[in-house]
């Protein structure tokens, strides 16, 4: 065990001591002291679904994010991506706040009169600037963004739709630097050259596999570099990136991993070639939370999410024997659009994104674009990269005439599913089942089984009627069949299905106590406003705490009360160091209202004279109250207790005093009265027993007596927590036992955790104690690096409800 830790500290000082040379090269400048402000590093697996990620975890191709959920650093929920389920409208949703930002991937955009396609730098800034008008404040405001749709009001920004453009590329290459970086990342580089060869073997044998298959020559083989770029090079170049950022302190972080949902999209969700990218993937986390876990500068959190999952599809010409164009063109080739021009910009073969980024992370021109601009006012534009597609028509046929065609599209083109926006407000829907009505008619035209009936009926209807949809709406979606794309890919989103608007969400402990107090109307599912909320809350940016306690007394929910006991042995680590900020950082961990916590310094000479209390306090942004039990000219030894709610002091007073015939050193107690804004008031006392057995029995007889715990009445609640070093069945806990209970025998399902010593826990010494007025939710230990070198315990936390 001491081996296997002591070997993680030197790979991980090894990855810092890079990343810092590589921050002094580009000029990045590694902030003095320490940031008041928590940081939160938000990274999405494009396009993996709840389903698929389950089966990743089962397999083996996500070991890290695997260990990380059985030590309970995560829960998993599940993400849902709304309508459309791609990419640019769900990062439009979680940066500003907007749903539906887009109605697909690629659109006509009707006040310019041309075809959107997100990837490209062009589309992405109009939308984004649509974005800046309608939404909220961008999410990575003064952070950092990579890989991502949208810039987001990020200061730094890579690899992103709008930095692809060439001329961005080229004003950004420095030379010298990258020569630099080369040498001094010359391991790393090479392994990333072990990687890309690998892939590209394995990309070839995937071509070859696809000529078999009888795909198309040239599109197998240019996919091969293009893979090996999006899903090695790309990787790499965030996961370096963000360890920079993590470097320099950035507040808020987004990165974007893309190589499974390209696989996806040429061979499948489920398999093997997507399934074998996630191990990459997962290694870049395992990078960046640990960078983040260690960061000197700041407190960092980690979400881990998916935007969307993928259907695997059929291509609708594998299935038809022809192209979208061609079939639209033939059903409008009779009635009162007869005879008027289709004009479709599509690709022979649509590989996804991959060769499109490709592409334009080259500088290359896009090809495949038929007939030049579009006329939206004499042709019919028909624009379908997914599984989701749009007709704009030059005119109005009527209503009795735009039903036809949608019959027509049905039966005559073999398109699952047909949708007319309705001056009510309602869609008609047609499908090879018969016509139908949405909302009313959902169960028959998305499926009674689907996850989120409801709200995806109202997003899809919501869908029809975006400013920039199409008259006629046509989706591959059946729930009784295998859904159709309409590129040639295997893989699909942007629909209504039941994998694609079903992603995953890896919430951290810390986080998931307000997402679950204040959210409960989210259900089972999270989408990306409640991710904005979640990410808003954590770095402070959702109104100020008097607006939060409002809300609070307007909903009448209380939240869980988080208590923690932490012996911070002085703040000196088992490696020697004297780190206050360390200590706050693993009790910032778990977000607690009140922390009882003992062996705390004050100006004494062995700790380099700092006042540790207040240091942590500063930190926490908490109020706080010292009391020495030692104390010599400016030097003093003690406890202290910390809360984010008001308190009253009632008593801070020794237990038993020093005496060198019988005890060592005197032992106290901390007792306050903790009063909460529009919540219940509760007594909290903060103790730390001796280490021999008379004097502890001594001690717990003084704490329950008159002058301490036996003056509570008996209708008013109290909890007790601290360093007790006896065990739980120990004579001196005797007296609290029989009037309170032991939150880890009281939590249900629990099963006890020792608290000591950190690096090898085999004793139970550290304790919480309640009243009967509470209900215990929940107790947590966190088992991070951090925390295990932090201080020779380990903290205890519950989670409680005052009832």
């Amino acid at each position: 065990m001491i081996s296997r830790i002591t070997a993680r500290v030197r790979w991980l000082r090894r990855v810092l001591n890079r990343t810092r040379l590589a921050s002094r090269l580009l000029g990045v400048r590694r902030p003095s002291g320490e940031a008041e402000h928590p940081g939160l590093i938000i990274l999405q697996i494009d396009g993996l679904s709840r389903n698929q990620f389950e089966r990743a975890i089962a397999d083996g191709n996500l070991p890290f994010l695997a260990k990380l959920m059985r030590r309970g650093h995560f829960t998993l929920e599940n993400f849902y991506s709304g309508v459309p389920s791609t990419t640019p409208a769900v990062q439009g949703e979680i940066f500003y706040g907007v749903r539906a930002a887009v109605p697909g991937f690629q659109f006509l955009h009707r006040a310019s009169g041309q075809v959107m396609r997100m990837y490209e730098a062009e589309s992405a800034a109009v939308i984004e600037d649509e974005l800046c008008r309608r939404g909220e404040k961008p999410l990575l405001e003064g952070g950092c963004g990579y890989s991502n749709i949208y810039r987001a009001g990020s200061t730094l920004s890579r690899y992103c739709s709008q930095d692809l453009a060439s001329a961005e590329i080229i004003r950004r290459v420095n030379p010298l630097k990258w020569l630099i970086l080369g040498v001094v990342y010359l391991p790393k580089i090479l392994r990333m050259a072990g990687l890309a060869v690998l892939e590209f073997v394995i990309a070839l044998a995937d071509a070859v596999k696809g000529l078999y298959e009888r795909e198309n020559v040239l599109t197998e083989l240019f996919f091969v570099p293009a893979r090996v770029v999006v899903c090695i090079l790309l990787r790499e170049a965030i996961r370096f990136r963000i360890l920079l950022d993590i470097e320099r302190g950035a507040p808020v972080i987004h990165g974007n991993f893309l190589g499974y949902d390209e696989q996806s999209h040429r061979r499948g969700p489920g398999s093997a070639f997507a399934h074998w990218t996630l191990k990459g993937i997962d290694s870049a986390i395992r990078d960046i939370f640990r960078a983040g876990d260690h960061s000197d500068y700041r407190d960092y959190e980690v979400i881990v999410h998916s935007d969307h999952g993928q259907e695997h599809t059929i291509p609708y010409e594998r299935k038809h024997g022809r192209d979208l164009h061609a079939a639209v063109t033939e059903v409008f080739s009779t009635g009162s659009l007869a005879g008027v021009e289709v004009w479709s910009r599509r690709p022979a073969e649509l590989l996804g994104n991959t060769v499109g980024r490709f592409r334009n992370l080259v500088g290359m021109q896009s090809e495949g674009v038929e007939d030049g601009s579009p006329h939206p006012e004499r042709q019919i534009i028909v624009t379908a990269m997914g599984p989701v597609g749009h007709l704009y028509l030059p005119q109005d046929p009527g209503a009795a005439e735009l039903e036809k065609y949608a019959l027509d599209l049905v039966k005559a083109a073999g398109i699952p599913l047909v949708l007319l926006p309705q001056p009510d407000g309602g869609v008609k829907a047609f499908n090879g089942r018969g016509e139908w009505s949405l909302p009313g008619d959902a169960d028959k035209v998305l499926g009674a089984s689907h996850p989120f009936l409801e709200e995806v009926t109202r997003d899809l209807v919501t869908l029809c009627f975006h400013p920039n949809a199409g008259d006629i709406v046509i989706s591959g979606w059946d729930p009784e069949g295998q859904p159709l794309s309409f590129p040639m890919e295997n893989g699909a989103h942007c629909g209504p299905g039941f994998e694609e608007t079903r992603g995953f969400l890896l919430v951290p402990d810390r986080i998931r106590r307000w997402h679950h107090a204040r959210m409960p109307a989210t259900g089972t599912r999270v989408r990306g406003e409640d991710l904005r909320r979640i990410a808003l809350h954590f770095l402070g940016r959702d109104g100020t705490r008097e607006e939060r306690v409002a809300e609070r007394l307007r909903t009448g929910r209380e939240l869980p009360l988080r208590v923690m006991t932490y012996n911070i042995h002085s703040c000196v680590g088992l490696d020697g160091k004297i780190r206050p900020e360390r200590v706050a950082r693993v009790i910032n961990h778990f977000d607690p209202d009140i922390i009882a916590v003992q062996e705390v310094d004050c100006h004494r000479l062995r700790s380099r004279g700092l006042d540790q209390a207040q240091l942590i306090a500063d930190h926490l942004r908490m109020t706080h109250v010292f009391h020495a039990m030692f104390e010599e000219q400016s030097e003093r030894y003690g406890i202290a207790l910390f809360s984010r709610h008001p308190f009253t002091k009632i008593r801070a007073d020794f237990l038993t005093e020093a005496d060198p015939r019988v005890f060592r050193e005197a032992r106290g107690a901390i007792w306050v009265k903790v009063e909460p804004e529009g919540g219940k008031p509760f007594h909290f006392i903060n103790t730390h027993f001796g280490l021999g057995r008379n004097e502890r029995m001594r001690q717990a007889e003084e704490l329950v007596s008159e002058r301490w715990l036996g003056s509570v009445p008996p209708d008013q609640p109290v909890v007790i927590a601290g360093d007790f070093n006896s065990g739980p069945r120990s004579r001196a806990l005797q007296p609290l036992r029989q009037r309170f209970r032991d939150v880890q025998l009281a939590a249900p399902g629990h099963v006890p955790v020792p608290t000591f010593s950190s690096l090898c826990p085999v004793v139970r010494i550290d304790h919480v104690f309640v009243s009967e007025h509470f209900a215990v939710e929940g107790v947590d230990q966190p088992l991070s690096p951090v925390a295990r070198i932090a201080s020779d315990h380990l903290p205890l936390c519950a989670e409680l409800i005052l009832r």
